[in-house]
């Protein structure tokens, strides 16, 4: 009897090992050499499909413009925020000659304060409350991860003010404050980054809703990655053009090689009255020159 239970219990404990074994063996030698198999399936399946080009990057959505600007030493002199009060300085928003709902911003006052934040309502109407009292706009700061959101890909107007004359704000007369226009940028069109000395460099862009003319300004700088630059043409002898592309051959301007290029773009009506530019990054360039 003892040596039929000491039997069982060895065969037991010897199936436990075994099975025990198996699995070991599965997990350290079959197992990898499965999932190998499997990950290399897959990256064959998806080497199957092959593209011809690398896809466009997305757009980044973010507002192009400034996250404020200021006149004068404002910035060396502000002191803090000013308190709410009766008084009321109001302004307006548009983006592209309609009301801008839910712009954030503050102001500039007298060269050292801002005041309290604003958002404009349905009609693109903000209004800043300030204690009774005289008054200069010395310019503005914006919420910009509000901005990046209501205004993507929009710059500012380049005729916008960013300051006032003195004014006052007493019980029933408000303070005029400043407007803030957006309007769609200029998209430059490049056929290439680079040239040789030799070659013919044509500028290009996409034409403007009601432009009439545009002025062309080109910008030099021998290091990439400085936002230093100088412009070729005298500021008044900018050239100007009814079509959207411009031949620099024309001009007695030298490119130079080892030198980056970038240009900018300035739309107007048939009144004269600018529209808007093209989006200039300081620190990018349009093309380079090579030997």
């Amino acid at each position: 009897m003892l040596r039929k239970l000491f039997n069982g219990v060895v065969f037991g404990t010897g199936f436990g090992i075994a099975f025990v074994a198996i699995w070991v063996i599965a997990i350290y030698f079959i197992l990898p050499s499965v999932l190998e198999s499997r990950f290399e399936k897959e990256i064959v399946e998806s080497n199957k499909h092959i593209v011809d080009e690398a896809p466009l990057l997305s757009n980044s959505g973010r507002f192009l413009g400034s996250s404020g600007s200021y006149s004068g030493g404002f910035l060396d002199n502000k002191s803090g925020e000013l308190s709410s009060g009766q008084g009321v300085i109001e302004g307006e928003a548009l983006v592209n000659g309609q009301p801008l709902k839910g712009f954030k911003l503050r102001l500039a006052l007298n060269g050292s304060v801002l005041s309290q934040w604003a958002v404009t309502d349905e009609n693109g109407i903000y209004r800043v409350s300030v204690p009774y009292g005289e008054y200069r706009i010395d310019g503005y700061e914006l919420d910009y991860l509000v901005a990046n959101k209501v205004l993507p890909n929009k710059i500012e107007h380049p005729e916008n003010r960013n300051s006032t004359n003195q004014f006052q704000v007493v019980e029933g007369q408000k303070g005029s404050g400043l407007k803030f226009r957006f309007v769609d940028p200029i998209v430059k069109k490049s056929d290439k980054s680079q040239y040789s000395k030799n070659e013919k460099v044509t500028l290009k862009w996409e034409p403007y809703p009601e432009a009439a003319e545009y002025t062309v300004q080109v910008y030099e700088k021998a290091d990439a990655n400085s936002w230093k630059s100088s412009n070729l043409f005298i500021w008044p002898m900018r050239p100007k053009v009814a079509l959207t592309e411009l031949d620099l051959s024309q001009y007695e301007i030298e490119l130079k090689p080892g030198y980056f290029y970038a240009f900018e773009v300035e739309a107007r009506n048939s009144k004269g009255s600018l529209l808007s530019n093209t989006n200039r990054e300081h620190f990018e360039f349009d093309f380079e020159i090579v030997e």
